[in-house]
């Protein structure tokens, strides 16, 4: 077993670009070969899965005192909360400015009317640098308000999880 997850890496590809041939939606992803499909995100400080679900009880009376006999889940949510150090066009432009896509930089900020969607790649490595956990999820993402200034704070950086047939993790090296 393992005790440490060190280091992360994301990696990006954007909805609606066409890579390789294929146009990236939630049933279409493209392959990691060349690694230039994927655009790598700032460096990773650390992250936290967050996995919440709805659920019900369901009580009866076991001989005469009701009790819970079973907790059904309705639903389930599953955010990555990702703190970044540096900026990137993406980040700044589009995801704390608002601005859609920029062009050459150029952009408008609060234009974007939906939030950044994609294919992301989470990988996460140990203190020997081996893999131990791999993430291949259809996503939206945000970011959280960040503040300006003479600090060098890292922001966070928020991906929910959506539905997709192709979304896969993978843990290796535990042993």
């Amino acid at each position: 077993m393992k005790d440490l997850i060190i280091g992360s890496h994301l990696l990006f590809a954007r909805a609606g670009e066409v890579i390789d041939g294929v146009t990236v939606a939630q049933e279409a992803k493209p392959d990691t070969t060349p690694s230039s499909n994927y655009t790598a995100f700032p460096t990773v400080s650390d992250w936290e899965p967050r996995f919440e679900m709805e659920t019900v009880k369901r009580r009866a009376p076991s001989p005469g005192k009701y009790q819970d006999r079973a907790n059904i889940m309705l639903s389930s949510t599953i955010e990555y909360a990702f703190s970044l150090q540096q900026f990137t066009m993406t980040t700044l432009a589009e995801l704390i400015l608002g601005g859609e896509e920029p062009s050459s930089g150029v952009f408008v900020p609060g234009a974007r009317s939906e939030l950044l969607k994609g294919w992301w790649i989470v990988q996460s490595y140990d203190q020997n640098n081996d893999l131990i956990s791999a993430l291949n999820i259809w996503a939206e993402a945000r970011v959280e308000p960040y503040k300006f200034g003479e600090n060098l704070d890292d922001y966070a950086l928020i991906l929910t999880q959506l539905y997709s047939s192709l979304n896969t993790g993978e843990i290796t090296n535990l042993t």
